[in-house]
This record gives structure tokens, C-alpha cells and sequence, in this order.
């Protein structure tokens, strides 16, 4: 569960995401190509692909002295069904009628403003 927590943590940070949302847009790219598209320095770049690599969000390829980027999609798929457990949660649990919740909140309503009176 940890684990799963802090990939969420991780592509919570604007510029990962920007980086994670330009490798599903293409195969894979270089850090070069990366570069390109980002207001980012090198050092930067490689700051954040050392943090998606480790944790397996982005997979790389050494072809020669380059190395080329692209989507690990099984930890995002972990992600999505651990998001759509939630839901299917929800849905298994007995929701309040909507007209007791309302009278609930009138009954509140009713208590503050009879406090305020006196």
C-alpha cells in the first residue's frame, strides 16, 4: 500500500506529470527530446527521471550512448484499479436517503440560529 501511495505522490508534481503525459503521447523519447518540450534544465530532467525510473513508472532503453524513455503502463494499471476499488466501495456500502441528509442539515440550520437568538 505504500508503495502505491507514494506513486501517487510522485505524479502529483507538475512536471512529472507534464514529462509522464509526453511519453504517453509518443513510443518513447530521449532525454533530449524531453528537453524540448520542457522549461527545464538537465540536471533537472535527470533529477525526475531518476524518481520515475526507481520507482518503475518509466522503463529506459541504452541503445549505444543514449537512452530512450517510455511508460511503464503496469504500475499505472495497479493504480487505476486500486482508484476503482474505491468506487466499487462506495457503491457497496448502504448511501443515507438524500432526504434525511437534508433534514439533518435543516435541523442544524435551526439549532445555530436558535442559539444566536438567545
Amino acid at each position: 500500500m505504500e508503495n502505491r501511495s507514494l506513486r501517487f505522490e510522485l505524479i502529483g508534481d507538475s512536471t512529472r506529470m507534464q514529462i509522464l503525459k509526453l511519453l504517453g503521447d509518443s513510443r518513447s523519447l530521449r532525454a533530449k527530446d524531453i528537453l524540448e518540450h520542457l522549461p527545464i534544465s538537465q540536471p533537472t530532467l535527470s533529477h525526475h527521471m531518476h524518481i520515475l525510473t526507481d520507482e518503475d513508472l518509466v522503463e529506459v532503453r541504452k541503445v549505444g550512448r543514449e537512452c530512450f524513455y517510455s511508460i511503464h503502463e503496469a504500475p499505472f494499471q495497479e493504480m487505476i484499479e486500486e482508484l476503482s476499488s474505491l468506487i466499487s466501495e462506495k457503491k457497496k456500502e448502504p448511501s443515507e436517503k438524500p432526504s434525511k441528509v437534508k433534514k439533518e442539515k435543516k435541523e442544524k440550520k435551526k439549532k445555530k440560529k436558535e442559539k444566536k437568538e438567545k
